[in-house]
């Protein structure tokens, strides 16, 4: 029923276009591209425009008008998604505690290193809080020069990840961790929308003297905590309209055209409406350069920057002390986030990403970003979660950010620096809207009792044990951090998960009809979990034949906790008087397992399933036992 409701949410929410709809696109050339060599475009593919032509020069316009209507979806959707990330860059700057520009510098970097190397089309990269939050402490205590090395050596720990194939550690995160994640993300970008009712921070004030560490208690919630002052109550009603209008303009736009997306469409009626409506009748509300402008300049290495060459450190044991616990929870916090959402992208558009290839596009980003001078950062799962919802689903469109976020820091900042703040956060908020809303159902369905899911028709339920790992997830993340919440999630799913493991024993008890053999039958998993548990499943053996034949044919060993287990049921026996334990019909791998440490068990006698035949003797049919835990 779960997948169900996701399978109804992205219908509705995410409009993924398939091959078909591509085929159909590129069916309609235009009629003024009569006599080309090319009859259509594919989108996203820029080398079609390096392919040599047949028809002559003009050939060269026509086929790039072609391309350009073809992967227009893909390109305004990129920039869409790069106006988005302007004031989040600018913010989560004064949460590292560095200008704006180191930023700004990290999300073109990143986001043009994970489009050209990273796992997946259409995802986008930049600064990310998870990522400036670990940075406030390093940066205050010993300077910004640290905190490049230490992005460096973060983008270096996750290339390793990378080149040792180690992403598939993702698949332990179990279902209600990934609902939970989604659930949690979406209530923390929207409180941190709110940041915009608050009096932007000055350049080294950080934040109001309020400086956010990675496991601060209640930091999703930092817009009500930090000591900034609220806006005044009119311009916040300005903003409040700004939202309205962009939101308004999302939900109608497609319905008068398609010709921009949607979002891209609101920010530009609400920056419009702030110029030529709002200002002239004597009101304002706060636009991106009263954050700080984006005015930027192409970077040069750190050590060659005369910005930052006198405050680099030595190279030295010193030095790699300092940075390795920052560059090591950088690192992780970065992959985590960024493999999380990978999957759930993956999971959007029915597509299958690379994880290790994810996670070198994000290190050589990250490397590159400190070497740059950036702060570094990770996927926004939000920007994301925006492009492939506007249509942005190639790595055209997410390299078109990072050029276009380029483009903002050379040239193209006065007209950003125009763009109402309110607006972008409008924007955010459709994001919102892609959150796992619909696990609420579960949730209340989990917790109802039976008499009233039928009375309304509520089938929605799942283990309890699933519900309250997403609940921790969705708590802990809001309580501390997104990274500390998924950690959360999957301890406590391991811990589940081996305590039912354990509890799924059964011990069949057969007597041979002359009275001389006991044979008992394991079934389930033998670890550590069910130990316990299988000792306690012997009855009193004091009784028993004297000869004892227990068979794992349906059971598996799975650890040292299971080995040493036989030892103790062999042990337990033969303190009973037993004359013979022999223990048969064991895996192939549990035989194997077993073997490769003969040292330890030399009195067990242990066989392998294939080489035991059937005890005549022993008819399963009589005097059979069942104990069940």
């Amino acid at each position: 029923m779960v997948a169900q409701q996701m399978d109804v949410e992205v219908e509705v929410g995410l409009e993924v276009p398939t091959n078909n709809d591509t085929e159909k696109e590129e069916e309609q050339p235009d009629a003024d591209a009569k006599g080309s060599t090319i009859d259509e475009a594919i989108v996203g593919d820029v080398l079609c425009l390096c392919k040599p032509t047949m028809a002559g020069p003009s050939d060269v316009g026509s086929r790039l008008w072609t391309w350009m209507k073809a992967n227009k979806t893909q390109v305004l959707s990129g920039i869409t998604v790069a106006l988005a990330q302007v004031p989040e860059a600018v913010s989560f700057s004064f949460v590292a505690g560095v200008s704006p520009s180191v930023g700004l510098q990290s999300a073109w970097i990143l986001g043009l290193s994970t489009s050209w190397f990273g796992g997946r089309p259409g995802m986008v990269a930049g600064a990310t809080g998870a990522i400036a939050s670990v940075l406030p402490s390093l940066v205050a205590d010993h300077g910004v020069g640290y905190m490049f090395y230490a992005i460096m050596l973060a983008g270096l720990i996750q290339m390793l990840f990378s080149f040792l194939r180690l992403a598939s550690v993702v698949r332990i995160i179990p279902h209600p961790v990934m609902v939970g994640f989604c659930n949690g993300l979406g209530v923390v970008i929207g409180v941190a929308q709110f940041n915009i009712f608050k009096e932007p921070a000055e350049e080294g004030d950080h934040g109001g003297g309020h400086r956010r560490a990675l496991s601060e208690i209640g930091a999703a919630f930092d817009p009500f905590t930090n000591d900034r002052d609220w806006v005044s109550v009119e311009m916040g009603l300005w903003m409040t309209f700004h939202i309205a209008v962009t939101l308004l303009v999302y939900k109608l736009f497609p319905k008068i055209s398609d010709a921009i997306p949607s979002s891209l469409a609101g920010i530009i009626v609400s920056t419009i409406l702030e110029h030529a409506f709002v200002r002239p009748i004597g009101y304002n509300s706060y636009t991106v350069e009263d954050l700080a402008s984006v005015a930027g300049e192409l970077p040069t290495p750190v050590w060659f920057d005369d910005e930052y060459e006198d405050l680099m450190p030595p190279l030295d044991g010193d030095t790699f002390s300092v940075i390795l616990p920052t560059a090591i929870t950088a690192a992780a916090i970065g992959l985590l986030e960024s493999l999380l959402t990978l999957e759930i992208i993956d999971e959007l558009t029915n597509t299958k990403g690379s994880g290790n290839m994810e996670a070198f596009g994000q290190g050589l980003g990250q490397f590159l970003s400190g070497v740059f001078g950036g702060m570094g950062g990770c996927t926004t799962i939000g920007q994301s979660l925006m492009n492939i919802h506007n249509g942005g689903y190639t790595r055209l469109s997410s390299t078109a950010a990072g050029l276009f976020m380029l483009c903002i820091l050379l040239a193209a900042y006065p007209l950003i620096n125009l763009i109402p703040v309110a607006s972008l956060a409008g924007v955010m908020f459709v994001v919102i809207t892609l959150s796992e809303w619909s696990s609420f159902k579960v949730v209340v369905g989990t917790m109802l009792p039976r008499t009233y899911r039928d009375k309304y028709n509520l089938q929605t339920k799942v283990n309890r044990s699933d519900v309250l790992i997403m609940l921790i997830v969705v708590a802990m993340t809001l309580v501390y951090d997104l990274a500390i919440g998924v950690a959360c999630g999957v301890v406590v799913s391991c811990f589940v998960y081996a305590w039912n493991a354990g509890t799924r024993l059964t011990l069949d008890r057969a007597v041979s009809l002359d009275g001389e053999t006991v044979v008992y039958t394991v079934n389930g998993p033998v670890f550590f979990g069910s130990i316990k548990p299988l000792m306690d499943l012997f009855p009193d053996i004091s009784k028993d034949p004297k000869k004892v034949i227990i068979l794992f044919e349906n059971a598996e060993i799975y650890d040292w906790s299971g080995m040493v287990a036989l030892k103790k049921i062999h042990e337990k026996f033969d303190n009973a008087g037993a004359e013979s334990v022999k223990f048969e019909k064991l895996s192939v791998a549990s035989h194997t397992m077993i073997k490769k440490g003969d040292d330890l068990w030399e009195e067990l006698n242990v066989f392998e399933h294939t080489k035991i035949e059937e005890d005549p003797s022993v008819p399963n049919h009589l005097h059979v036992e069942n104990q069940n835990l």
